[in-house]
């Protein structure tokens, strides 16, 4: 693809994965609930619980695939620095160790321990998108990696209406939502000198498709990819309404 016709289709593909995301997770009965005040904080430990096993492992993947498809980042170097900026970040920000840090301050206003969040097994929901991220991660090609990351321009809006709500319905605080309001920042727009995820990553797509490297493997197209991240993330609300967990 020529450059025009690359960023028309990753322009539309994130329109798709927008309406996608407003069908099953803003509009969905968990983040209906949440918005509202009315969800219980037992269905919340039992999200963030799955959740925070998730957190951890993606963080650690986006290093893996920092080595994984060095090759294309080596060859496209003037995209090398936003991205390793952005790995980078995610392991030494606010300090070492970085992301996990805001994950354990969220987790225990919630009252979950750092052992309950990282040393338990999730449950079979939460584990879902772990286990596909890993298939991704590090076997996937360039193009089906960058395929899921669509997801991630979501995840900022989600991430600002659960500090919303925290803050105006639960009584946390500002630093009790730390979690979520730092990914509101990093996953959207420029902050502290850092390249928003989300425009980096409709970058990095956009130059996979005019380079041509749009090869997948069976079964798993560009839309595929995104949008099963977050038909996976539904099913970790929805197994948070049915499973709540307990103080």
């Amino acid at each position: 693809m020529d450059s025009t016709e690359a960023k028309a289709y990753v322009d539309h593909l994130y329109e798709e994965l927008c309406h996608h995301w407003e069908e099953k997770i803003h509009d969905g009965p968990f983040m209906k609930q949440l918005r509202e005040g009315t969800l219980p904080l037992s269905s919340m430990r039992r999200f963030f619980k799955d959740w925070g096993i998730f957190s951890v492992e993606v963080v650690a993947l986006n290093a893996v695939s920092y080595y994984v498809h060095l090759p294309f980042f080596i060859r496209n170097f003037d995209l090398l620095p936003a991205f390793t900026d952005k790995v980078a970040e995610e392991l030494i920000s606010p300090k070492p160790p970085g992301h996990t840090l805001l994950l354990v301050e969220t987790a225990n206003a919630l009252g979950l321990s750092r052992e309950e969040l990282f040393e338990q097994p999730a449950s079979a929901a939460g584990r879902a998108i772990s286990d596909y991220c890993r298939r991704i991660f590090q076997d996937g090609s360039v193009a089906e990696l960058w395929g899921l990351h669509v997801y991630e321009e979501t995840l900022g809006y989600w991430s600002k209406e659960w500090a919303e709500a925290l803050t105006s319905h639960y009584g946390f605080n500002p630093n009790q939502t730390v979690y979520f309001t730092a990914h509101s920042e990093a996953d959207l727009v420029r902050h502290e000198g850092h390249m928003g995820h989300g425009p980096l990553n409709r970058m990095i797509l956009q130059r996979i498709l005019e380079q041509g490297l749009t090869s997948t493997r069976l079964g798993y197209d560009l839309k595929y990819c995104a949008f099963t991240m977050v038909d996976l993330h539904s099913l970790i609300e929805k197994n948070a309404l049915e499973n709540p967990y307990p103080e």
